[in-house]
């Protein structure tokens, strides 16, 4: 894999573990969403079945391209940029997951997580966001920065 792709996993894996202790809360559950990570291929079948689970909902990361860190630095210092959407069915209603509240529980996973384990210059940033239109599904976004050189 491309270190892009084993970065969404990374994100995948955040997003469905449960806040530890002295980490933000999230809004709602998302620890058993699907959560899939876009390579490039048609996604919309498996975002399909898994908003017609009894949830609802299902996050997708999407890679689109990287941003430069420190322009002045004298070794290249980038951060992959993805696109952590979530998409629901368009009645919000009984069990289904509110996609706004979604969204928000994904902001706090990802809020200063170091996915690296180093110094905090290296933690992900949120980006802001919002919602994507769709003719099928409610969608929201967020992007977010992950620093991947040093």
């Amino acid at each position: 894999m491309s270190i892009a792709l084993d970065t969404a996993e990374l994100i995948k894996t955040r997003l469905l573990t449960a806040p530890a202790g002295g980490e933000l809360p999230t809004t709602v559950d998302i620890t058993d969403l699907t959560v899939i990570v876009d390579r490039q291929k048609q996604v919309l079948n498996e975002i399909n079945k898994a908003v017609a689970k009894a949830k609802g909902t299902a996050i997708l990361i999407v890679y689109t391209g990287f941003d430069v860190l420190d322009a002045d630095a004298s070794t290249p210092r980038l951060a992959n940029r993805y696109s952590l959407q979530v998409w629901c069915k368009p009645i919000i209603a009984g069990a289904n997951l509110a996609a706004d509240d979604v969204l928000e529980s994904v902001v706090h996973r990802m809020w200063h997580w170091i996915p690296s384990g180093h110094h905090h210059f290296d933690e992900a940033r949120v980006l802001p966001g919002g919602m994507m239109p769709s003719k099928t599904h409610v969608v929201y976004d967020c992007e977010v920065l992950v620093p991947v050189s040093h």
